[in-house]
């Protein structure tokens, strides 16, 4: 696993109060009780965490965790 992944779903599970064993690459929105405004604030959550910006349009292609980390890792996510 990439530290953008552990990133990704410590903002997950700060962002939503998640168990981050729930967090994983396969699972959906709606695997995790998120709705499409939740997505907008992990967007934001994101961009203040990874130092990246994530569009409306991208964000409307994303279908489970796992293509947040990769978008992530592709935007060059500053982990810290």
């Amino acid at each position: 696993m990439s530290s953008v992944h552990d990133s990704v779903v410590e903002v997950f599970v700060a962002r939503f109060d998640l168990d981050p064993a729930t967090v994983v690459p396969e699972a959906t929105f709606d695997d995790l009780g998120l709705d499409s405004l939740s997505q907008i604030e992990l967007a934001t959550a994101l961009k203040k965490r990874l130092g990246i910006v994530i569009t409306d349009e991208e964000l409307a292609e994303i279908a489970v965790v796992g293509d947040i980390i990769a978008l992530a890792e592709q935007k060059g996510a500053a982990v810290r």
